[in-house]
């Protein structure tokens, strides 16, 4: 199975960690810009999107696979 930095953009995935599937929506290099206090390291995150439209999730790329027939 291909993993999130191989898989195209809008393309459907399952979120391992969660099992929900949805489309990538990027996947980037995040710092919360809300963060007060000392400044972290970005963290490498996927952007998801639920297909029938919703609240985008994260997730490690890792745990991001490209879904069976999507």
């Amino acid at each position: 199975m291909a993993k999130a930095q191989s898989i195209p953009l809008g393309t459907v995935v399952r979120d391992l960690a969660t099992d929900r599937v949805g489309v990538l929506a990027d996947v980037l290099d995040y710092s919360d810009p809300y963060q007060v206090g000392a400044v972290q390291p970005p963290v490498r995150l996927a952007f998801l999107r639920p297909l029938g439209g919703g609240c985008e999730w994260t997730t490690c790329p890792d745990q991001v696979v490209s879904a069976p027939g999507g």
